[in-house]
């Protein structure tokens, strides 16, 4: 018997081919977005720490021409967990966003501190930088 088309089960299984396919394709897409859209707050709250440091990094720290050390009061030690829950003078928020800091002196060595920024994105991701600042004369 000679066919001049398609049967019934072959469009069916054509059909169920293509709509598996589809689907498939519209999953990936979801998960293409999701994963731009938490790449793009992770980098959102990677420019936020990098903002509060470079905040930070601007505050005196230093030594005035008799030797005496210079400060500002912001650089004063903070609590040990300022960078898991919030500690006033050491937290801003946003709608998306928290940061924290904190300043510890470093016991080892005199006149150095080590400075700490953590945001914390809503969908918790999160961003880490330290640094360490020692008085220099001016």
């Amino acid at each position: 018997m000679r066919s001049d088309g398609f049967s019934l089960v072959e469009t069916a299984i054509a059909a169920a081919l293509v709509t598996t396919g589809l689907v498939a394709l519209a999953q990936l897409a979801v998960a293409s977005t999701r994963a731009g859209h938490a790449a793009g707050a992770r980098t959102l709250a990677v420019l936020l720490a990098i903002d509060k440091m470079e905040q930070l990094r601007a505050l005196a720290w230093t030594v005035d021409g008799a030797g005496q050390p210079v400060s500002d009061a912001a650089l004063g030690p903070s609590p040990s967990d300022a960078l898991d829950r919030d500690v006033d003078g050491f937290v801003d928020r946003s709608a998306e966003f928290t940061r924290r800091w904190s300043v510890r002196p470093l016991p080892s060595y005199d006149g150095t501190i080590v400075v700490q920024v953590r945001v914390v994105t809503a969908g918790g991701d999160e961003a880490r930088l330290a640094t360490l600042r020692t008085r220099r004369a001016n």
